[in-house]
C-alpha cells in the first residue's frame, strides 16, 4: 500500500465487472476466465444485467478498442519484455506467452486481484507455455518494488503497460508514478505503454447506472482525468518523458481516450 490512509483495494471490484463486460468481445481468455469465477449459467445472467444498463454496447466496444490498441504498440514495439502494472482480469499476459517463446511477461496488481488471476492462470492454461509468464502482487505506486520487479526480468529494453489505472490516480499519485516509471526505464531502457490518456467531457444525464455513477464518483474518475489533450502532454512532458507515438481510436475530434508510447528523457 502506498504511504497515507487510501484503500486502493477498493478499486478492485471494477476488474471483475469489467471481465463480464469483456466475456461478450473477442478478448482473449475473458470468456473462459469468467465462466471459471461465475459459472456459464452466472456469466449469461450477469451479461443480461449489465446489457440493460444505458449505452453497454458502446462501453462494450471502448474497452475493446482500449485493449487492442496496446496489442497494436507492443506488437510495434517489438517489445519482449514487458511489465504489467495494475492488470487487472485481464490475460494479455498469457496471449502472449502462450504463442511467443521469445517474450518474458511480468503480470502485477495488488494481492487480492493477483491472487484470483494466478489462480485462474493456471486453470486457462496447465500446460508449459511457449515463453514465461509470472503473476505476481506489487502496489505500482512503491518505486523500490517496481524497479526490482523490472529488474526481475531478463535483459533487454523493457516496456512498461498500463491499462485502467491513471483515472483512479490523483495529480500527485499520477506524478509519483511517472518519476518511478521514468528512473526505472532510464536504468533499463524501453518504454512505457499507456492506454490510459483521458480527458475530460461532459457526461449526459442517464449515460450511466446509478452504481457505475457512484462508483465514478467515490474513485473521482472524472476529476483525475487530464482537462484536455495539452494538459496531458504537459504532464507527460514534465514528468520527463517524450510522447513518440499517440494512438487514437477515432478521427472524432470529441473522442476521449488515446493510447500513448512514452520515452524517458534524460535530463
Amino acid at each position: 500500500m502506498a504511504p497515507g490512509d487510501r484503500d486502493y483495494s477498493t478499486i478492485s471490484p471494477s476488474a471483475k465487472a469489467l471481465l463480464i463486460m469483456k466475456s461478450e468481445t473477442t478478448i482473449p481468455f475473458a470468456r473462459e476466465a469468467a465462466e471459471l469465477i461465475w459459472g456459464a449459467e452466472g456469466v449469461v445472467r450477469a451479461r443480461a444485467s449489465m446489457n440493460e444498463e444505458p449505452l453497454a454496447d458502446l462501453r462494450r466496444l471502448h474497452f475493446e478498442d482500449r485493449y487492442r490498441s496496446v496489442d497494436a504498440l507492443l506488437e510495434d514495439e517489438k517489445a519482449t519484455r514487458i511489465l504489467e502494472i495494475a492488470g487487472g482480469l485481464s490475460f494479455r499476459g498469457l496471449a502472449l506467452a502462450s504463442t511467443r517463446s521469445e517474450i518474458s511477461y511480468l503480470d502485477t496488481d495488488l494481492p487480492e486481484i493477483a491472487g484470483i488471476k494466478a489462480d485462474l492462470v493456471a486453470k486457462l492454461h496447465p500446460g508449459a507455455l511457449a515463453g514465461s509468464l509470472r503473476v505476481e502482487p506489487l502496489d505500482a505506486l512503491d518505486a523500490v518494488a517496481l524497479s526490482r520487479a523490472a529488474a526481475s526480468l531478463p535483459p533487454g529494453p523493457l516496456a512498461i503497460v498500463n491499462e485502467g489505472l491513471l483515472m483512479y490516480l490523483g495529480p500527485e499519485e499520477k506524478a509519483r508514478l511517472a518519476a518511478s516509471i521514468r528512473q526505472t526505464l532510464l536504468a533499463r531502457g524501453g518504454s512505457w505503454v499507456t492506454a490510459d490518456v483521458y480527458v475530460r467531457r461532459e457526461v449526459p444525464s442517464g449515460f450511466r447506472s446509478e452504481r457505475a455513477q457512484q462508483f465514478f464518483e467515490k474513485h473521482r474518475v472524472e476529476e483525475n482525468k487530464f482537462a484536455h489533450w495539452d494538459e496531458a502532454e504537459s504532464f507527460f512532458t514534465r514528468a520527463g518523458f517524450s510522447i513518440r507515438r499517440r494512438l487514437s481510436p477515432s478521427s472524432d475530434p470529441r473522442h476521449i481516450r488515446e493510447s500513448w508510447v512514452l520515452d524517458p528523457a534524460r535530463a
